[in-house]
């Protein structure tokens, strides 16, 4: 039965076949202009045929593994009916006179991003290091005040106690006391290290600061990767279901076979399940704005088409670390750079290597494992104090005799106590902080190395970004020029249906290419100067300046 069902369906595909078949015409010799045209007629035959087997093939199969499943090779039939997609609210929308933008959603993030909370308490912690490490250096006092009464009563039954008497007697009294340090080598190590921690608490918060325009611009700009992803696969479907209701009109007249049906029909499920991912990582990418801003969104602004992102070059100007910004505790690590005015990558390089937040609290560290190298050296010097006391006693009799005694007492001298034997403690302490220091160096050295890398991929990102940006935009023009051609040859019989998919393919993955392109950009050349510590308020309005 299938059999005959296949050699009618064949029958009348060759008549179709005969009747619509282009006229070709050849510049082979007379005898071979008759045979070009039944070649083309067999070639198209046999396609139809091939394409026919393989779909009962493949429902012999489907059918096989799962009888419940029906499949119907029918044109007629949307095979993606069951799946159900739901449209989201637009996360991006221009027009919306609440949307917000890049520099209102950085200030919401200012107020409630717990990682930039975090770093601005850990900095007013940090700052206290420099107040304690100081104390030791100053007089340390101390008071106290006693009093004492004392009731003894003698037991008449006992001998011997003709002579003794009950006594009831007080005492009380004052002292204060003051202990100056007048030569303590560790502790004057510790001052310094309470200096270099300040540093690494402003340094730590000052990356902080840069970490918050990044994380905030980087989030913002996944949103609009995700929803624009979502733009074109949504036409996408609808170009690709316009195709496909043209296959299908095109195979009930007869003028095209069911492959264009069946190629166009299988690009329409793809383009659904396409969709449906886009939308989850719309979903994802919301959620993590939201994270850092710590409030639901609505709506953001998107990037203008006709945003000149090269209009950024103009603020990359290398700035210095200078004693009215960026000025930390310790100006003797921290010394003037000289540092080229150019925007060329060693410029860029070099900048990152020395004025680098991360950088500067890993020369800060080394010099804090030295500190305390040094610290462990001078516990073998000798400790010199001054002592001074002054106190008051009023004693009201005591156990021997009950006249009172009231007197005052002031003592000062000085204080010196050597280290003679610890047991190797000293000599221990010296070897691990020794390593330690050595660990710091080498720490150093890769936050230099792996800073410069990440400057260059930064620069090379901004820089090869502008170019990527003008060869996307020519190539989106002539993807779109070439989906025309190839749907009005479909249209007059030069084209295929698969050429007019294909074409389409091309223009969206164009597009979304172009737009990814623009925020890879922005944020390279963001990236570029968080890793030079010169990333400012002014940086976010500039690129707030692109949004509309």
């Amino acid at each position: 039965m299938k059999q005959t069902g296949l050699e009618n369906l064949t029958s009348m595909l060759i008549k179709n076949s005969l009747r619509v078949s282009p006229q070709v015409r050849f510049t082979s010799p007379p005898n071979e202009s008759v045979k070009a045209p039944l070649r083309l007629k067999y070639l198209v035959i046999a396609i139809a045929l091939l394409s026919l087997q393989g779909i009962n093939a493949f429902d012999a199969v489907a059918q096989e593994k799962s009888p419940a499943v029906k499949m119907n090779n029918s044109p007629n039939n949307n095979s993606n009916t069951s799946v159900q997609t739901y449209t989201l609210p637009r996360l991006v929308d221009a027009a919306n006179p609440n949307a917000k933008d890049l520099i209102q959603l950085f200030q919401d993030a200012a107020q409630n991003d717990p990682i930039y909370n975090a770093a601005k308490y850990a900095y007013t912690a940090g700052k206290e290091s420099y107040w304690q490490a100081f104390s030791v250096l100053l007089p340390q006092i101390t008071g106290s005040y006693s009093t004492q009464s004392s009731d003894i009563r003698y037991d008449p039954n006992l001998n011997n106690i003709a002579n003794r008497k009950d006594y009831v007697f007080s005492n009380s009294g004052w002292t204060l006391s003051l202990t100056q340090p007048l030569f303590n080598w560790s502790y004057y190590e510790k001052y310094k290290q309470g200096d270099l921690l300040t540093g690494v608490a402003e340094a730590n918060f000052a990356q902080a600061q840069q970490d918050l325009i990044v994380r905030v611009s980087q989030a913002y700009f996944d949103a609009l990767t995700a929803q624009d992803t979502l733009d074109l696969y949504l036409n996408k479907k609808g170009l690709i279901n316009e195709q496909l209701q043209q296959a299908k009109r095109n195979f009930e007249v007869g003028t095209a076979t069911i492959v264009d049906t069946n190629e166009a029909q299988s690009r329409y499920d793809l383009v659904i399940a396409q969709e449906i991912a886009a939308q989850s990582d719309l979903l994802v990418k919301k959620s993590a704005l939201e994270q850092i801003i710590g409030q639901p969104v609505d709506t953001i602004l998107p990037l203008s088409k006709q945003a000149k992102v090269e209009s950024l070059r103009q603020e990359r100007t290398v700035k210095y670390l200078d004693d009215s910004k960026g000025k930390l505790a310790t100006n003797d690590i921290i010394e003037a750079l000289h540092l080229s005015t150019g925007n060329t990558i060693e410029d860029w390089v070099r900048q990152t290597e020395e004025v680098n937040y991360n950088v500067i609290v890993g020369r800060l560290n080394s010099e804090i494992a030295k500190s305390n190298y040094r610290s462990v050296q001078g516990t073998r010097l000798p400790i010199v104090s001054l002592q001074a006391s002054t106190g008051y006693n009023n004693s009201l009799g005591n156990a021997t005799s009950s006249l009172p005694n009231t007197y005052y007492a002031n003592q000062i001298g000085l204080q010196v106590s050597v280290p003679i034997f610890t047991g190797g403690l000293i000599s221990s302490n010296a070897r691990q902080t020794a390593a330690l220091y050595d660990q710091s160096i080498a720490t150093l050295d890769l936050l230099k190395k792996s800073n410069a890398v990440a400057t260059k991929q930064a620069y090379l990102g901004f820089t090869n970004g502008i170019a990527q940006i003008k060869a996307y935009e020519a190539a989106e023009k002539s993807a779109l020029t070439s989906l025309q051609s190839n749907r009005t040859g479909y249209n007059v019989g030069v084209r295929i249906n698969i050429d007019v998919l294909n074409a389409q393919d091309q223009l969206i993955t164009t597009q979304s290419s172009l737009y990814k392109a623009r925020y890879d950009a922005i944020m390279n050349g963001i990236k570029l100067k968080s890793l030079s510590a010169v990333l400012t308020d002014e940086d976010v309005i500039a690129v707030n300046k692109l949004l509309h």
